[in-house]
């Protein structure tokens, strides 16, 4: 039992001291407030080219010092045959890592094939024109990418 507390304490430990060293190197995000969040996103299944549709996207949300949060989607199908307007789940919280780095926490996408889903996926960040890439990324047997500008024009320290 004693080496067990030990090992609880050195895990509580080390998870603070993790805390800790992600809080110190947190960005500034400006400004703080509500945001809309749009663009294209393509989404389909991984290695099924057939199903690839094209989404115009706007999330709305609201930027904080530290990322942003986006409560509500509306989307509309540019091309292919899957649904747009349903499959997100929110809301979905964004971190800012660095001046060119977002990282998503927890992406949840429901589809009629179950639930695909992904955790601290890193996407690109550009501050000259205040937009998030969403590289082609596999979550699960779901596959996601797109550009998204955010406004007002947000900025990243």
């Amino acid at each position: 039992m004693k080496n067990l507390s030990k090992i609880v304490v050195a895990a509580v430990a080390a998870v603070s001291t993790i805390a800790v060293a992600s809080a110190a190197s947190a960005q500034t995000v400006s400004p703080t407030g509500p945001v809309t969040v749009s663009g294209q996103l393509t989404q389909g299944l991984n290695g099924i080219s057939l199903f690839d549709t094209v989404c115009n996207t706007t999330f709305t949300g609201v930027a904080d010092a530290t990322g942003f949060t986006l409560n509500t989607i509306t989307s509309t199908r540019v091309s292919g045959i899957l649904s747009c307007d349903d499959g997100i789940v929110l809301p979905v919280r964004i971190n800012a890592i660095s001046s060119s780095q977002l990282s998503i926490e927890e992406l949840v996408v429901d589809t009629r094939l179950g639930s695909c889903s992904g955790t601290d996926i890193a996407v690109p960040w550009d501050n000259v024109n205040s937009r998030v890439t969403v590289p082609t990324t596999a979550i699960g047997f779901c596959r996601l990418s797109g550009t998204l500008t955010v406004s007002p024009a947000t900025t990243i320290n």
